[in-house]
């Protein structure tokens, strides 16, 4: 079932085609050009979720990423907002993601800003858990909804018994936080039924679908049930 979907950003260079975001976005962080990209991001996906609606597609929030230039930016909650009341998309609608190594370099940060979007009714999620540095204390701290297991443990869970250990241990970590756990990456039937036996709430992967243009993604969806 189709319960979400996570927007990512893609640049196609007219001249080298496809630039991966790993090549381009440590520069737009460098050069302070995330901001701007960051807010077209935030208006675009959250536009598109307003089209789809407009066109009776089934309900579903969309997950942004943000970075460490756009929590340090004091008006970010401000212009998440707006964007919410020009699109007429309802909080729970967006899930902002951040990731374990940015929440704990911008602790106050991320406290302040994540305490304002919770109580907005913003969903909250922590990207690439695993391979950071966070703590315990933080994580019971933070007003957050999910956990995204980061694919570099599910890539060999099936085969490797400390990476299904720690994914195990993850599972089981989110759970008792009461959050949902998410596994990224997931591309093999084996992965599947070892994260469906250890009760991961959702995956997210290449088993499913690769990225797709707004378009295609449309009509997966209209394929697929989705989970209210």
């Amino acid at each position: 079932m189709v319960c979400g979907a996570e927007a990512l950003l893609r640049w196609k260079h007219p001249e080298k085609g496809f630039v991966a975001p790993a090549e381009f976005v440590p520069v737009a962080e460098e050069t302070g050009q995330i901001i701007p990209i960051g807010e077209w991001v935030l208006r675009s996906a959250c536009a598109q979720l307003a089209e789809w609606r407009r066109q009776g597609m089934s309900i579903f929030p969309i997950s942004i990423n943000l970075s460490t230039s756009q929590l340090r930016q004091p008006q970010l909650a401000q212009m998440i907002i707006a964007v919410l009341e020009e699109t007429g998309l309802h909080p729970k609608d967006l899930e902002l993601e951040i990731t374990e190594g940015v929440m704990m370099n911008e602790a106050q940060a991320s406290m302040a800003f994540l305490t304002q979007m919770h109580e907005l009714g913003v969903q909250l999620a922590i990207d690439d858990f695993g391979t950071g540095y966070s703590s315990l204390s933080y994580l019971k701290k933070m007003p957050l909804d999910r956990l995204k297991v980061d694919q570099s443990f599910v890539r060999d869970v099936a085969i490797d018994e400390n990476d299904a250990a720690i994914v195990r241990s993850i599972i089981s970590l989110g759970h008792q936080f009461k959050l949902q756990v998410i596994a990224e990456g997931v591309e093999t039937l084996e992965q599947l039924d070892f994260l469906r036996a250890r009760g991961c709430d959702e995956i997210q992967g290449y088993y499913y679908s690769h990225p797709l243009p707004a378009e295609e993604f449309a009509i997966f969806v209209n394929g697929h049930p989705v989970l209210d």
